[in-house]
């Protein structure tokens, strides 16, 4: 999975292809990690509503490594999607 990956990839994988709490947290390690965030240099983290992000051990890691997150209600407009103002919304009108 991690073939040819840059340095310092991190890859899970479930058999039912959805991503687990358990997957969520050590994607969290990950994610710290790389932004060396911390209390006094916090960083917003913007997720969508998906049971998988809902984890309290996620939850509870992220906020004492100073992570805010930020989680979008199920179902929104596109008008809330940053990757659909941001990213996709641009290349779909190319």
């Amino acid at each position: 999975m991690l073939s040819g990956a840059p340095p310092g990839s991190a890859g899970a994988a479930n058999q039912s292809g959805w991503m687990k709490k358990e997957h969520f947290l050590h994607w969290c390690q990950h994610f710290v990690k790389h932004t060396g965030c911390s209390k006094e240099r916090p960083v917003l983290l913007l997720l969508d509503n998906h049971d998988s992000h809902l984890s309290i051990d996620s939850l509870d890691y992220l906020k004492e490594n100073g992570v805010t997150v930020l989680s979008f209600p199920p179902h929104c407009s596109h008008k809330l999607q940053p990757l659909d103002r941001s990213v996709y919304g641009p290349l779909k009108n190319m």
